[in-house]
């Protein structure tokens, strides 16, 4: 790693928990690869600590990556807001510019690149099940929608929070599953998780792929060394699969160009990200 002075621009991802996160190996190589001046750590942040965290790394001329369980809170934060962070309500990336702290959602774009590589096309005129209501859920609903998904149901642990969701972004497209049983027997042509579950060994599945008559893939955003619980549950039924290793370096593309003006190399990405879950 580039000796770091105090020049050198830092950039956090603020979350909680943090200790399993990939993105300070995406972010770093990334950085090194263009000789660039920056640094890239995680940061435990508590709900009292994410305002201070943010505008002291944006004002100091970095910014960064906001994860669970702060993205709806990281968007109140910020003196201006893209489309995606007005649309979702959350808010992923943030940096300072002309005297404000700006924010983006990249998980939007992130997730909708994920999607076109794992399908080979866009979700249009597909059949969706998402699981979980939070942050990376409303990224992925804004997607589906846009990209024309035919039908999004979501399922939530919360229903009136998924109805909240629902509303703010899916419209008539995005249909709240009341209970899990409601799904038996149920055809998708993709099933997205969106929860946190998988990211600790012994985490339970978010939900049984049994009850369903028919799933044409799964995609799960969380990203760990081997394939998550989720992953491997849906390959064992030979359902086709992927966790969120494209996403996270597609949303990761996303915010870098946002902090630096310019588009990183995906192939330095994905190399590096390779390399850590090799370990």
């Amino acid at each position: 790693m580039p000796e770091v002075t105090s020049n050198t621009r830092v950039f956090a991802l603020l979350g909680d928990p943090v200790t399993h996160s990939l993105s300070p190996t995406v972010h770093n190589s990334a950085m090194a690869d263009l000789e660039l001046d920056g640094v890239y750590v995680a940061l435990r942040s508590g709900p009292e600590d994410l305002v201070g965290f943010m505008r002291g790394l944006a004002r100091s001329g970095g910014g960064g990556n906001i994860t669970l369980p702060h993205k709806e809170k990281a968007a109140t934060v910020l003196d201006v807001s893209s489309s995606a962070v007005k649309r979702t309500g959350a808010c992923n990336t943030f940096w300072f510019s002309e005297g404000r702290i700006h924010g983006e959602n990249t998980d939007v774009e992130g997730f909708s690149k994920a999607v076109e590589v794992f399908l080979g096309s866009p979700p249009e005129g597909l059949r969706v099940l998402v699981l979980g209501a939070g942050g990376a859920a409303r990224a992925g609903l804004l997607a589906l929608v846009e990209g024309g998904a035919e039908e999004v149901h979501l399922l939530n642990r919360t229903r009136d929070r998924a109805r909240v969701v629902a509303r703010r972004i899916g419209g008539a497209k995005v249909r709240v599953v009341d209970h899990a049983r409601d799904l038996d027997g149920k055809a998708f042509d993709l099933v997205v998780n969106t929860t946190r579950l998988g990211l600790e060994p012994d985490d339970p599945l978010p939900m049984d792929l049994h009850r369903l008559s028919r799933v044409g893939g799964v995609l799960d955003v969380v990203c760990r060394c081997g394939a998550t619980p989720f992953v491997a549950a849906a390959r064992e039924l030979g359902i086709r699969a992927a966790d969120g290793s494209e996403m996270l370096i597609q949303q990761a593309a996303g915010a870098f160009q946002c902090w630096w003006g310019g588009k990183p190399s995906l192939r330095v990405m994905r190399t590096a990200l390779e390399g850590r879950l090799r370990r």
